[in-house]
């Protein structure tokens, strides 16, 4: 069994993370990866911090909401429930407003997004999963990205609920992103992204969002943008990636 709590050198975790001791030593200077100290002053890695940060979560993410037969997630990646996406949701908070190098404004923000985002899944799908209930929710604030993804019905079959006209994915995201649409149950179908939107556009804050062959892209080449384009892949619900 191999010991995650292992201390590695400086070289050794270059290597493990396939990149240059040059690179690690930018990575430290601009808060992307720092080491820990002994007490000589050594600058030393931890084996499962190096794992973690290797941990591709988009990929993870992508797979598990495009696979036919969904692949098992650890439970740190997995929210079954709607209060256990918000548990996790308040312990992401705080870590990000007692981060350094972000801002109280801006954590608070991306909290905000990640919220909406996150509780439309269970909003629109709540007993009615076509498969696998719950959420893909990662997040890595050295990367600076958050991914979210759900197996649920998709943006283009919930808002078919009360406006059957719509007629393609991208169409669908393009209503939810610009459009508040009222619909049967409590909140106003779309207004959650629509907030999302303001948000992404005004701040340093970028959105992908996919669902069924579509997917919009929120300030993430430059402020103030919203791109909807045509996707390679079929999403089976909602996959997101958020960048800050």
């Amino acid at each position: 069994m191999v010991n995650t709590d292992k201390k590695v050198r400086i070289g050794e975790a270059a290597k493990i993370l396939g990149i240059s001791v040059q690179t690690l030593r930018n990575w430290e200077k601009s808060g992307k990866l720092q080491p820990q100290r002994s007490a000589g002053k050594q600058r030393y890695y931890l084996l499962k911090d190096l794992k973690s940060f290797a941990l591709d979560i988009k990929a993870i993410g992508l797979a598990w909401a495009i696979s036919s037969i969904p692949p098992d997630l650890s439970s740190d990646l997995y929210c079954e429930r709607q209060d256990r996406f918000t548990s996790r949701l308040s312990k992401m908070g705080s870590e990000f407003q007692n981060n350094k190098n972000i801002s109280e404004e801006l954590a608070s923000l991306i909290t905000l997004v990640v919220g909406e985002i996150g509780d439309n899944s269970f909003a629109h799908n709540v007993g009615n999963w076509p498969d696998v209930p719950g959420i893909f929710y990662s997040y890595d604030i050295r990367k600076r990205i958050i991914v979210l993804a759900d197996r649920g019905r998709g943006v283009k079959a919930t808002l078919q609920q009360v406006r059957p006209s719509i007629a393609t994915d991208t169409e669908a995201l393009t209503v939810a992103f610009n459009e508040i649409i009222s619909g049967r149950n409590p909140e106003k179908r779309g207004n959650g992204l629509k907030v999302v939107r303001n948000v992404t556009e005004s701040k340093e804050i970028g959105l992908l969002l996919r669902s069924g062959i579509a997917k919009v892209s929120v300030g993430v080449k430059k402020p103030d943008s919203i791109i909807t384009k045509i996707a390679k892949e079929n999403i089976r619900g909602t996959y997101s990636v958020i960048m800050f």
